[in-house]
């Protein structure tokens, strides 16, 4: 239905009123809403504009293309998977191994259950001549993470539980090894899609279980000490990229 002349200036004044931070997180919303039900490739910056009752003027002050709408979006998506996953490890007791764990654990756990979402991101990035798109992708989501990843192997360390040359530099090769999963993960959704869903978690499992025997080094911890793999909680996540 048209909207009359007063209803649009009095949509123009919210927009003028809203803060810089409240219209920049109402296009993101738009932006995330849009990309989660119909992908990359069939939403326009018009689309988003028109979702989220912005100008264009006020979409290019907080953006520059729609391709900052995605590293907006994996920052966010990141930054909710890290909550989760913080408050389980706040609410774990024991030394930092334990707790470590514990936030792995709540990560998987996480991204397990947001299968649109998951399928979006992996869509993206698996695409075939989509390698720019596939670093903006692993270059926000390891711009959230690492910090986190470094506090945590810090406070190990600090307590005695991890053995580490040095933080920063382990912290950074773990976050290069979970972006070095596309070919791995690649495989892994050909043969869901193919209908090999038990092959596709063996292939996902078997990285995961290398990359955790690689961590346990890094941290001079005894093999098997960090746990990377749940066979279930991928078999849900696969399903539900490629089903949903």
């Amino acid at each position: 239905m048209r909207k009359d002349s007063s209803s649009l200036i009095e949509e123009a004044s919210k927009r003028q009123r809203m803060a810089p931070d409240e219209r920049r997180a109402l296009i993101l919303d738009a932006a995330q809403t849009l990309f989660f039900a119909n992908g990359w490739d069939d939403v326009t910056v018009a689309d988003v504009l028109n979702e989220a009752g912005i100008s264009k003027g006020g979409f290019y002050h907080h953006f520059t293309a729609k391709e900052d709408l995605l590293d907006g979006v994996i920052k966010r998506f990141t930054t909710e998977a890290l909550a989760s996953a913080e408050a389980a490890r706040a609410a774990t007791s024991g030394d930092a191994l334990m707790r470590f764990n514990a936030f792995l654990a709540e990560t998987s756990r996480w991204k397990a259950e947001q299968g649109p979402q998951m399928k979006f991101f992996m869509d993206v990035m698996l695409r075939p001549g989509n390698d720019i798109l596939f670093g903006r992708i692993t270059s926000a989501a390891t711009a959230a993470a690492l910090p986190v990843l470094l506090e945590l192997i810090g406070q190990g360390a600090d307590e005695g539980t991890f053995d580490v040359p040095d933080v920063s530099l382990v912290g950074e090769t773990i976050m290069a090894m979970s972006q070095g999963r596309r070919a791995v993960l690649e495989a892994a959704f050909v043969a869901a899609r193919a209908g090999n869903l038990e092959q596709a978690v063996t292939t996902l499992n078997n990285r995961m279980i290398a990359e955790g025997a690689l961590i346990d080094r890094m941290l001079g911890l005894p093999q098997g000490s960090i746990f990377l793999t749940n066979p279930n909680e991928f078999r849900l996540m696969l399903h539900a990229i490629v089903w949903s």
